[in-house]
């Protein structure tokens, strides 16, 4: 069965588990050997300046919760959205500082602080950004995360969607964590030939 990670308003609960029951997500990512699932719908009760149409599709390395663990907060997540939907520096920066400000309860806190700091399209590929989030793991330790952030926004036009893509973790970039993060990237599809559109969730 499918293990799905809940979001209870502005914390995940670590130990609990659901099913979407005869619903399928209409794309690929892969769940690597021990990583947890979740699927949560717009708008986000913790974010719900975010006013998309769609819904988030995340994957949790096992040491997520675990501050000891060299994957804490490690994790990757793809925003399911309408292809109309328009995403740059300057709108990814503003929905990033709204969805962590929601997710640690910190509405105005100087503690909370999202950094776009590179951009790169490449001719004919996706858009591409990485940057830094300092936010607060209410989950756990209460204490401050410093973590990097790598997006990419990937164009799934014959699905009339745009999947943008995030990586994260507190770990360097040269560590182990972000090949696996990589590895999740790399195997996301636009379409997932085991289902038909009418059993698509989040179909247009």
């Amino acid at each position: 069965m499918k293990k799905v990670f809940l979001v209870s308003t502005l914390i995940f609960c670590a130990a609990a588990h659901t099913t979407w029951a005869d619903v399928e997500i209409p794309f690929l990512m892969p769940i690597p050997d021990g990583w947890g699932t979740e699927t949560i719908h717009f708008p986000l009760g913790f974010a719900p300046q975010l006013e998309y149409e769609g819904f988030e599709e995340l994957r949790f390395a096992p040491g997520m919760f675990e501050p000891e663990s060299e994957d804490f907060w490690t994790y990757a997540f793809v925003w399911w959205i309408p292809s109309s939907s328009i995403i740059n520096g300057e709108i990814l920066q503003r929905d990033l500082d709204a969805y962590y400000r929601g997710l640690a309860n910190q509405p105005d806190s100087p503690a909370v602080q999202v950094r776009i700091n590179s951009v790169e399209d490449p001719a004919g590929g996706s858009l591409r950004f990485e940057g830094t989030i300092e936010t607060i793991d209410t989950f756990v330790t209460q204490e401050p995360v410093s973590l990097t952030v790598r997006v990419e926004v990937l164009r799934c036009d014959e699905q009339n969607r745009v999947g943008v893509f995030f990586e994260l973790s507190p770990q360097p970039t040269t560590h182990s964590v972000w090949t696996k993060l990589h590895e999740i990237r790399q195997g996301f599809r636009c379409d997932n030939p085991a289902i038909t559109p009418s059993d698509s969730l989040g179909a247009p």
